[in-house]
């Protein structure tokens, strides 16, 4: 509970990183408060006025800042740890709302079409810098390179034939990211959240969370100690050529990337909403009035129901400041499909261990803590969501949505032969019938359940001088087999006992006035 009163804290996060960016991207020749590389790609104001609109409102306000893109405002609360130093980047803004004992509530403004990858050149005197950020390249307890690691990496790298002297800084990453990454073969694991670091960098796994670390040993045979070799020690991961997920992925290129002297540290992102919580997931249908940017959003989350979601990734300093890699993409953006839709930064880690996971996000995750301020699967919740066109933003267009479509093909009855054998086995199981629809070219599984959310369900069988049968499509239970789907359409009891035997039905969607509508063939008939 928030107390009352004026004690609001409504502190404008300034900082934006521990390392500073190069002096003459960050130079603010207007004075007005944003350097000049902001107000050209994240702002779009002018960066030789100071007060670009002419109103007598300086550029660097807070809101007026805004006036020249579209921006999406969240009101996020995050449970901690969030590091509010880092979170003034080239893609959003925050300013914290309020600060308790176990989580931050911020705003946060995303600009989702900046264009700061579009500006990302590699600098050849990269080293010279990268010898004052020991911050960012020293090892740490999981970014733990050696120098023997380091000649490794580097006698690797020159039988692969890339001499690691003759590149910039982005063409070193370019090249060794994806290296690394095709290196190390994934693999789940179940550590990285779950272990403590002692002062000495030592791993543990904490007395309640023995539990999971047994579980973890059981499904995959590995002992903690093991599997810390593979998730969450970079040498580790490069001498068994093995990594984890995202969290242990970022491990991995932050100790190897270091061992080759690009400053690299550890990003925290979530999506703008918990998808666990069907009035967040509504706040994106009604307060994302940008079609593109909503569906997504839609897509990208959709699939993800009551999962918990997050994403952790890296940056690399690359051209004199700081930019975004995941996994092998030099400048991801915050708007994505495949990740999280719409991210917001929460936090930056020069090391894992510094993030003190399993004290609090592991620990709620690990054992189902709930009841919180957060309330359903994830530890976070947002609390407002809405998007603007600034009133001066004249490149962002919303152009109208583009009509969709889901198209079948086919019709077959829940125990006809032609079906997938698989699927026929799990129908014949469970003694489902009715039909089963075959939709040609649904796209990814986030697109095919946001276009069924959004279409009519309900399809009629019409057949003269017969009863309509009216069956629904059961959003819940559906395939993807490759480049088609398949998807269930239960029959009740009253339509089985209707259906007349040996008569020919036409298949027809009701499509009544949804974003989505479906396309059957004019000439679909089924009979039984």
């Amino acid at each position: 509970m928030r107390p009352d009163g004026p004690i609001l804290l409504l502190v404008l996060v300034l900082a934006t990183a521990v390392g500073a960016q190069n002096p003459a991207l960050d130079r603010d020749t207007d004075g007005d408060g944003l350097s000049d590389f902001h107000e050209e790609h994240k702002y779009l104001t002018d960066p030789q006025q100071k007060d670009s609109d002419g109103d007598g409102i300086a550029d660097g306000e807070w809101r007026e800042r805004r006036e020249y893109q579209y921006t999406v405002r969240s009101v996020v609360q995050v449970m901690k740890p969030v590091t509010v130093e880092f979170l003034n980047d080239d893609y959003q803004d925050v300013r914290v709302l309020d600060d308790t004992e176990t989580y931050v509530e911020l705003e946060v403004i995303h600009y989702p079409f900046n264009r700061v990858a579009s500006a990302i050149e590699g600098d050849s005197a990269w080293r010279r810098t990268a010898r004052k950020m020991e911050k960012w390249t020293r090892p740490g307890p999981t970014a733990d390179w050696t120098p023997a690691l380091q000649r490794e990496i580097a006698e690797s790298l020159k039988k692969e034939g890339i001499d690691l002297a003759k590149l910039d800084d982005r063409e070193l990453v370019e090249r060794i990211a994806p290296w690394l990454l095709r290196r190390a073969e994934s693999h789940d694991g179940f550590s990285t959240f779950i272990t403590a670091f002692d002062e000495k960098g030592r791993p543990s796994v904490p007395d309640d969370l023995a539990e999971a670390a047994e579980r973890g040993e059981q499904e995959n045979g590995l002992t903690p100690e093991q599997q810390w070799e593979r998730e969450i020690s970079a040498s580790g991961m490069f001498e068994h050529q093995t990594r984890g997920s995202c969290t242990s992925s970022s491990i991995y290129l932050n100790g190897c990337l270091r061992a080759v002297g690009i400053p690299t540290r550890t990003i925290l992102c979530i999506p703008v909403i918990d998808t666990s919580d069907e009035r967040e997931m509504e706040m994106v249908r009604s307060g994302l009035s940008h079609h593109r940017v909503q569906s997504i959003v839609l897509e990208a989350l959709t699939p993800l129901g009551r999962s918990w979601t997050s994403h952790t990734f890296n940056e690399v300093f690359v051209g004199g400041r700081w930019r975004r890699l995941n996994y092998e993409k030099l400048g991801q953006e915050i708007l994505d499909p495949q990740f999280l839709g719409l991210m917001t930064h929460i936090a930056t880690f020069s090391d894992w261990a510094d993030a003190r996971m399993w004290e609090t996000v592991g620990r709620r995750q690990t054992l189902g803590v709930r009841g919180d301020v957060f309330g359903g699967s994830n530890p976070y919740s947002t609390i407002a969501l809405r998007d603007e066109f600034g009133p001066h933003c004249t490149t962002v267009e919303n152009s109208p949505r583009e009509a969709e479509s889901l198209s079948i093909s086919s019709v077959h009855w829940t125990d006809a032969k032609e079906l997938p054998p698989d699927i026929l086995e799990g129908l014949e199981k469970s003694k489902r019938f009715g039909l089963l629809a075959c939709v040609s070219d649904p796209g990814g599984s986030g697109r095919f359940r946001r276009l069924l959310e959004e279409s009519d369900p309900r399809v009629f069988l019409e057949a003269e001088g017969h009863p309509t049968l009216g069956v629904a499509f059961d959003s819940g239970c559906w395939w993807l087999k490759n480049d088609r789907a398949w998807i269930y359409l239960p029959f009740g009891a009253a339509d089985r006992r209707d259906l007349a035997p040996n008569v020919e039905y036409r298949v027809r969607a009701r499509n009544d006035g949804r974003p989505c509508r479906w396309q059957l063939p004019e000439d679909l008939r089924i009979s039984r």
